[in-house]
C-alpha cells in the first residue's frame, strides 16, 4: 500500500518533504502487541491528499493461506477520536520497511495515544484494545489518566461520558497491572 502511495505521489509530480503516515487501529495495535489483527488501515496523514482508495486493495495471504485484502478505511477520520495534540509528534517511525526510500512515511501511534484515541468510540474492541496493550505494560493507569484529560481540554461537546470512561478504565488497568 505504502508502494502504491509512493508511486501516486510520484504520478503527481510531488516534491516536497515527505508525508508522514499516522497509523491508529487494529494495525498499530498488532504493531505494538500483535493481540488482534484488521484488514484496514486506520490513518491520518501530515498533509492533506487525495487518495484514490479503491487503488489501494492490497491481495495477500494469511498466515493460515487464505486470501485477504488490506484496505485502506476512507471512513477514518482522527477529527471524532479523542486525540492528544502532540500525538503526531509522539508518533514511532514504523522501522525498516523503507521509509527512506519513500515519498510517504509511515508513523505508528505510540501505545498511550493509541489507548487515548480509543476511548471516545470505546467499543466492546476498543475496550479490549485499551486492556491489551495496558497488559503489555505500556503506561500505567496515571499515564492514560493524565493524557486522556489532556486531550479533552481540545475537543467540544459534554466530556461526562468520556470521563466515566477514563475513571472505569483507571481501576481496570489498576488491577491488571497489580497481578
Amino acid at each position: 500500500m505504502l508502494d502504491r502511495i509512493d508511486a501516486l505521489l510520484t504520478e503527481w509530480n510531488f516534491q516536497d518533504e515527505p508525508i508522514r503516515m499516522y497509523l491508529a487501529g487494529g494495525m498499530a495495535l498488532h504493531y505494538h502487541c500483535g493481540s488482534r489483527y484488521t484488514q484496514d488501515v486506520d490513518a491520518s496523514f501530515s498533509r492533506k491528499i487525495m487518495l484514490p482508495a479503491n487503488d489501494l486493495l492490497v491481495d495477500y495471504l494469511k498466515k493460515d493461506g487464505t486470501p485477504g485484502t488490506l484496505y485502506f478505511d476512507a471512513n477514518y477520520n482522527d477529527s471524532f477520536s479523542s486525540m492528544h495534540p502532540d500525538y503526531k509528534e509522539d508518533s514511532l517511525p514504523w522501522q525498516g520497511i523503507g521509509n527512506e526510500k519513500r515519498q510517504i512515511h509511515l508513523h505508528v501511534l505510540t501505545p498511550l495515544d493509541l489507548a487515548v484515541s480509543k476511548i471516545s468510540r470505546f467499543s466492546d474492541q476498543d475496550h479490549e484494545d485499551i486492556l491489551a496493550l495496558a497488559k503489555q505494560k505500556f503506561f500505567t493507569s496515571h499515564d492514560l489518566v493524565h493524557r486522556a484529560q489532556e486531550a479533552l481540554d481540545y475537543y467540544v461537546g459534554d466530556p461526562r461520558w468520556i470521563k466515566l470512561t477514563i475513571s472505569r478504565l483507571k481501576e481496570e488497568i489498576e488491577k491488571i497491572q497489580e497481578e
